[in-house]
């Protein structure tokens, strides 16, 4: 196990985009938990949240955790769903990733972090939902304001890379069509920010998505403001917008979109 979470470390630090093995210890590790929750169990489940909260402060101070935030999956939505809630623990370093996966869970004495019904809500957790997958995130890029972390709705974009493309191509695309339109819209405070990840586990050519991108809002209204018109000519002037478009696409082959209303965080 060992040998293998050493493997995936090396492979991630030799992916990244600069190849700067030496800031391995500065990268932020993103898991995202996916979680599918039993019927009638919502209510149980946010409380079983809050517990878990608690545990995860405690690995904070301990040095063993980033930060940590809960999201509910507004869409898409309904009983077919494969997932309705989704949890993300942020690690600081490859030394806090590698004890995610080779070290205790629970920080000591977590016990007596909790009260009697908040043990046995934590004891019942498989119960009361189901961990579907988990993926592993590094951000690439990301254009925010001072506010960003108060945002309330984080819409996700899950690409793949066409054929003959790769994540380089991708990438080269956001930052030079979307990236300057992200920015005058976080500055002019019609979004709070925007972010762009790669998956770094799972890996290998049958994972359906390799890249996201995921916009900031401080609400569903701002989310579904319009833009597009306004800030495309703003920006992108003496360009026409459907050739911006086609490079998009011929760039990137959005997967699915998400939208999530974030419920909690540490900080």
């Amino acid at each position: 196990m060992k040998a293998t979470i050493l493997v995936f470390l090396l492979a991630i630090l030799f992916c990244q985009p600069n190849g700067a093995v030496a800031q391995s210890d500065t990268i932020s590790y993103n898991v995202y938990d996916y979680i599918k929750v039993a019927p009638g169990m919502q209510a149980d489940y946010i409380k079983l949240e809050k517990a878990w909260k608690k545990i995860h402060i405690a690995k904070k101070k301990a040095g063993k955790l980033d930060d940590w935030s809960m999201s509910n999956v507004v869409s898409p939505a309904g009983t077919n769903c494969e997932y309705n809630y989704v949890t993300r623990n942020s690690y600081l370093g490859s030394a806090q990733l590698a004890n995610h996966y080779e070290g205790s869970f629970f920080p000591d004495n977590w016990q007596a972090l909790l009260t009697p019904e908040e043990l046995t809500l934590v004891n019942r957790t498989n119960e009361i939902r189901s961990l579907i997958k988990e993926e592993v995130w590094t951000s690439v890029d990301k254009v925010v304001n001072a506010n960003s972390k108060k945002a309330n709705i984080a819409v996700w974009n899950y690409f793949s890379s066409p054929a003959g493309k790769t994540r380089a191509d991708h990438f080269k695309m956001e930052r030079d069509i979307w990236e300057p339109v992200h920015t005058a819209r976080v500055n002019d405070g019609s979004m709070m920010g925007w972010r762009m990840f790669q998956m770094e586990m799972p890996f290998g050519a049958s994972m359906l998505y390799n890249i996201s991108t995921v916009d900031l809002f401080t609400d569903m209204k701002q989310y579904l403001a319009p833009f597009f018109d306004d800030y495309f000519k703003k920006i992108h002037p003496t360009k026409d917008v459907n050739e911006l478009i086609k490079q998009t696409q011929e760039a990137a082959t959005l997967i699915k979109g998400e939208v999530r209303m974030i419920i909690d965080r540490l900080d």
